[in-house]
């Protein structure tokens, strides 16, 4: 937390339930002394997986409550990541797909999550995730046209999108009504080109850094500027570098550096 505010920002998120301490006092005094506020939290579960039904409704209850106490806006509804499809991350042909129970089942489990957002008046939005089942954008579109736009929004993030070969862009601008928030990430080109051609599944190209801080990467941060001024957004969007932590890296300096990208071209 420190060092999120000493790298110059004003907002972090929740992470997922438990990461920082769920003690609403505890947590909001730590914020505050960094001057600090939660802006989103996470739920990385197996949204296709029947089994962790009961689990992932308690944790959106859970997350729910606690973002709602901090005045938090968000939750950010992830598919968790699979060895079947981390073994094709980034290879769409090659990508096994959800059958139409699994995928049906995964429709109808978000719609509960967000209900269970929407009572606690936080914002329930759909993020897509390299090696998951809710990758490319065709399984993206697919889900997001099952579900009411008045109840699931989206987050576009920048640097999955890129790893699954979706122009964030172009995405945001036919989806903008519906983009209420951003997760700001970037890919290495070389690095992915290399495990995109060599199969490498997606925690070992982590491993491999193929996350890099903002602007020494793929994503067209200037095309992104424009078109969200074009379209008038004036919400939120966190900058992340996905790393293997058992990896050395100094995130200090990177987040410092992202950020002091984005505000140098205009953001």
């Amino acid at each position: 937390m420190s060092q999120i505010a000493e790298a110059g920002f004003n907002y972090t998120e929740l992470g997922p339930y438990g990461y920082y301490p769920p003690d609403r006092e505890l947590l909001d005094q730590e914020l505050q002394r960094r001057n600090l506020a939660v802006v989103a939290g996470f739920l990385f579960q197996p949204l296709h997986e029947p089994d962790s039904e009961k689990k992932i409704l308690e944790m959106a209850d859970q997350t729910s409550a606690l973002l709602s106490t901090l005045g938090a806006r968000f939750l950010v509804l992830i598919d968790h990541i699979s060895e079947e499809r981390m073994s094709t991350a980034g290879i769409k042909d090659a990508a096994v797909r959800l059958d139409s129970e699994r995928l049906r089942f995964m429709i109808e489990l978000i719609r509960r999550v967000a209900a269970i957002a929407r009572r606690y008046g936080v914002m329930p939005v759909l993020h897509q995730h390299a090696g998951c089942y809710l990758e490319f954008e065709d399984e993206l579109e697919e889900v997001l046209s099952a579900l009411d736009p008045g109840l699931v929004g989206i987050c576009v993030d920048t640097g999955h999108m890129a790893y699954a070969g979706i122009d964030a862009v172009r995405f945001y601008e036919r989806h903008h009504a519906r983009v209420k928030y951003l997760h700001f990430k970037d890919i290495n080109p070389v690095v992915h080109r290399r495990v995109v051609e060599n199969r490498i599944p997606f925690l070992e190209a982590v491993s491999q850094r193929i996350f890099c801080p903002l602007g020494k990467g793929v994503t067209d941060w200037r095309a992104l500027r424009d078109a969200l001024s074009q379209k008038k957004f004036d919400g939120y969007a966190t900058i992340e570098q996905d790393v293997d932590p058992t990896d050395p890296s100094d995130p200090l300096t990177d987040a410092r550096s992202s950020l002091n990208y984005l505000r140098s071209i205009g953001f």
